[in-house]
Order: C-alpha cells, then sequence, then structure tokens
C-alpha cells in the first residue's frame, strides 16, 4: 500500500512563494552543512543512499529507458541532419568548395573612404548570345567571344513590341513594325549582325524576341529601331546589332566577331571554375575599400569580413555570400563595396570563364 499524500496549492502571490521556498532552501543547506562538519562519513553515507535510491525509482519507471534512447536517438538525428544542411549550403552552388583551390583576394578598410549574372541576350537556348541553339558564337576565325549590340525606337513610351528579328543585311534602314507584304524591289531593312547568330523567328511583326509588350510601339528608344537604345537595332544597346552592346552584332560591349558555329554559347558556358582551374587567373583593376559606419566606429568594432563570390565572365561579382560577418553595417558595407571591383575575368580556353573567389576586408581602427 502507498500511503496517499494530498497536493496543496497555496494561494499566496507567486514571489511570495518563491522567497518562502527559497528561505526553505536556505535552511535546508545550513543543516546539511552542520551534519556534515557533525559526521561527514554519516552524512555522505545518507546522501549516497538517497541518490541510489531516487535513481532506482527512475529505472523502475515503466518505459523510461525505451523512452530515453528514443529521445537521445532523435536529438542525434537532428544534429546530423543541420550539421549535413550547414555543409551542404556553405558551398557555392556549380562546385564543390575547396578553400585551398580559391583565390584569395584582402581588402583593408582601415582607411576612411539579386546575383546573377545577366542574362542572354539571346533566346530558346542555353548558350550566352545568339538565337540559335547550338554551340558557338559567330563565324569569325578565331575562337573568341561575340560581342556588340544595338537598340532603337521613336520615342514612343509604351515598351517595345514583341517579335521576329529582321534578317542580317549590310543595307541598313529604319526598321518598320511589320515585314513587308510584298516582295520589293529594294532589300527589305535588316540588322547588322552575324548570320551565324541569326534565327528566323516566326512572328507576323518585327521586335524584339525578349519583349513580353505586344503592343504595337517600337519603344522609348532612338533611331527607328526598335528597343530603348538608339541606332537602327534592336534592344537596349546603340547601334544596328542586337542586345546591350554597340555598333552592330551581339553580345555586350563594342563590336567583336565570335567563333565557332551558329550561336548558342562555348561549352564551358554557365560553368564556374576554381582558381586552379583555368589557364590565366582574374585579375583586379581596381577594389573600392568600404568605409566604416558611424555605429561600428561609435562601438569600436574591428575584425574581418570574409565574402565568397563568383567573378563572373561577364565582369560582374555575383553570388555574394557573406562567410564571416560583422555588426553594425559592416557586413553590407563589405558586400557593397564588392560589387564594384573591376577585373579582367578569368580565362580557359582562350575566352573568359566564372570563378570562385574569396574577399576578405579587414576593418582595423587606428
Amino acid at each position: 500500500m502507498h500511503q496517499y499524500q494530498p497536493t496543496i496549492i497555496e494561494t499566496g502571490f507567486l514571489l511570495q512563494r518563491l522567497l518562502i521556498q527559497i528561505a526553505f532552501l536556505r535552511d535546508e543547506l545550513k543543516q546539511s552543512w552542520i551534519e556534515l562538519k557533525n559526521n561527514p562519513i554519516t552524512f555522505s553515507k545518507a546522501v549516497t543512499d538517497r541518490a541510489v535510491h531516487r535513481l532506482r525509482t527512475l529505472l523502475s519507471t515503466p518505459n523510461v529507458i525505451p523512452a530515453t534512447l528514443t529521445a537521445v536517438a532523435v536529438i542525434t538525428c537532428v544534429i546530423l541532419v543541420v550539421l549535413l544542411f550547414d555543409k551542404t549550403h556553405s558551398k557555392t552552388p556549380g562546385l564543390p568548395f575547396n578553400p585551398e583551390s580559391e583565390e584569395v583576394v584582402f581588402m583593408d578598410a582601415s582607411k576612411p573612404p539579386d546575383s546573377t549574372s545577366k542574362p542572354s541576350t539571346g533566346k530558346d537556348g542555353p548558350g550566352r548570345v545568339g538565337f540559335q541553339n547550338k554551340s558557338g558564337e559567330g563565324s569569325g576565325p578565331k575562337r573568341q567571344l561575340a560581342q556588340g549590340g544595338g537598340g532603337g525606337g521613336n520615342h514612343n513610351p509604351i515598351p517595345q513590341q514583341t517579335g521576329k528579328l529582321p534578317p542580317p543585311s549590310t543595307i541598313l534602314a529604319a526598321i518598320p513594325t511589320a515585314p513587308p507584304v510584298h516582295p520589293q524591289s529594294l532589300p527589305e531593312a535588316g540588322i547588322d549582325i552575324d548570320p551565324a547568330l541569326w534565327k528566323d523567328l516566326k512572328a507576323p511583326v518585327y521586335g524584339d524576341p525578349r519583349s513580353k509588350s505586344n503592343i504595337e510601339s517600337k519603344g522609348p528608344g532612338d533611331g527607328e529601331g526598335i528597343g530603348t537604345g538608339q541606332g537602327l537595332g534592336i534592344g537596349p544597346g546603340n547601334g544596328p546589332g542586337v542586345g546591350p552592346g554597340e555598333k552592330g552584332n551581339m553580345g555586350g560591349g563594342p563590336r567583336q566577331a565570335g567563333c565557332c558555329g551558329p550561336g548558342g554559347g562555348f561549352d564551358n558556358e554557365g560553368q564556374t571554375f576554381s582558381g586552379s582551374q583555368v589557364e590565366q587567373r582574374a585579375r583586379v583593376l581596381s577594389k573600392p575599400e568600404p568605409t566604416y559606419t558611424e555605429d561600428a566606429r561609435r562601438n569600436q568594432i574591428e575584425g574581418t569580413v570574409m565574402l565568397r563570390v563568383v567573378f563572373a565572365s561577364n565582369g560582374d561579382v555575383v553570388q555574394i555570400r557573406a562567410v564571416r560577418t560583422l555588426p553594425y553595417g559592416l557586413t553590407e558595407r563589405a558586400i557593397a563595396a564588392a560589387r564594384q571591383i573591376k577585373f579582367v575575368p578569368a580565362a580557359k580556353g582562350g575566352h573568359p570563364v566564372s570563378v570562385f573567389m574569396q574577399l576578405e576586408y579587414n576593418f582595423n581602427l587606428y
């Protein structure tokens, strides 16, 4: 038979009851200390017996051992999942992170001063430029990236219409919003683009294939092409070509004939390499230094912000991830400075490629 022990709930304030319990604990400790001093052997034996009795009582409780093992197994699984998740996300997508193969650039901030790559110029393919769906970037004699671009418009505030590309032509003229219905005696208006990059997209009107607008418009640009730039071309650039570059052709930047084959980009396009995998490493031209924030200076914050980034083949710093941070806005200042880095992209196989980089910004107060 177990003796019945009623539970008595006191109605006093919580703080008052807590003080009573603390006072009771103090008296118990005083009494235990007196017993320990008077007879340490007997006291130690009594404490040991009580501990053993409580342990046996706990172990004799039904299902306590399976419950304990289950709890340990669950906690272990959670820890393993967290560690695996952290390890997976500590890598930059595209290539396993290896600190020994990653280039490190050190920045010094002691002196006061999205993320993604640019979209493809082309369409319907994985390549960097060109409206074909194969590898290669033009019909040039040597292996290199195609560059160039064009734009136009007639100051219409409505975005440029979507449509097909005019055919490549050495005879340039204002691009109409629709192809001629009847054959003409003179060559129809065309664009200055490598024919290897061109594709006869099926559409009833001329326009920018990347546009989402179906309203008839040449766009807000200038020069009677179609787009937001200037010239007799199509897109946001300047010139008779297609895309964000200038002076004709396509691909961005100043005009340059690419090689070797229909548009769509080189085989390595979109892949990111480590520093040891490229033939020519990225060369930093300028690296703006981040400034201290007033809060960081007031709180005397010093240390290093470490960023893992990609120096992209198009000259941008992308996929910025903070590995080591500092408070009071210093991490944000470091990221902003990283975005402004100017560099010559790394090269592999004679053309630019993207590489992993590690940036370290040191913040020191003097």
